[in-house]
């Protein structure tokens, strides 16, 4: 940790989801190594407890923990609020939760569609819409939403999954051009296959060996990657920068 780090973003207050392991832990390391503040919020309670317990104990940073479904906006309100009462704002939003039902679009269910879309679209959409307002209304506010290069290229078996990032880009790029104004940034931080604990339940140890003969850098994805460009799109130095994607992907997509 440099001091420079350490500083960067000293007084803010950060809210990740998905903070319970992976990318999401990665992300919530990063931003209290950078001097934030944390408000955590996982569906696992247990996993999420761990994840601010060890942060605070690390980096001496004032850590909060949440177990709350994004698909309830009363539980993600009581959140908001509660993480509002840390600093009296939230200076940055990371929407980083998501799951994904595998399988051919053929042979899947509308409960299924239902279900990746309310968590992958709606959550990023209830959160927004609580927490955006406060940051109008102190003129500062970064807003990062975690999205996949699935909806990009078209991988097999994602479909819904795919769409509902999809939407989050085009979401994300109109509430940027909305809040600009108000001194409030909107990006996407776009993924490919990162090794996470999502990632070793959903292929085979074989497949991940075989995996990084497809992208130019010859290795699959680390947390520690996404949660480098989240830093970048949630500090201070990306005042300028908004309503755009960046892949964070090892050249598997390049347009």
């Amino acid at each position: 940790m440099t001091p420079q780090a350490t500083s960067s973003m000293s007084g803010q207050v950060a809210l990740v989801t998905g903070a319970g392991q992976g990318v999401g832990e990665a992300i919530a390391s990063r931003l209290a190594d950078a001097g934030a503040d944390l408000a955590l919020v996982d569906l696992r309670a247990d996993t999420v407890r761990a994840v601010a317990t060890r942060i605070a104990a690390e980096t001496g940073r004032d850590v909060r923990h949440y177990a709350a479904d994004v698909r309830d906006r009363e539980a993600l309100a009581s959140v908001v609020k509660d993480a509002e009462t840390m600093t009296g704002r939230l200076d940055v939003l990371v929407n980083n939760a998501g799951m994904w039902i595998s399988g051919r679009f053929l042979e899947s269910s509308p409960a299924d569609w239902q279900t990746q879309l309310d968590v992958n679209l709606g959550g990023v959409l209830h959160l927004c819409h609580l927490v955006v307002p406060g940051m109008t209304r102190h003129s500062y506010g970064r807003v990062v939403n975690v999205i996949s290069d699935s909806a990009r290229v078209g991988e097999p078996g994602v479909s819904v999954y795919a769409a509902a990032k999809a939407a989050v880009a085009g979401f994300s790029r109109v509430l940027a051009k909305e809040v600009g104004k108000h001194g409030v940034t909107v990006n996407c931080v776009s993924l490919s296959t990162t090794v996470t604990p999502g990632a070793h339940e959903t292929f085979t140890e074989e497949q991940l060996e075989r995996m990084p003969k497809f992208y130019p850098v010859r290795r699959l994805g680390r947390p520690e990657d996404a949660a480098a460009a989240v830093a970048y799109f949630a500090g201070r130095d990306a005042e300028w920068v908004t309503g755009q994607t960046l892949s964070v992907n090892g050249g598997y997509a390049t347009l």
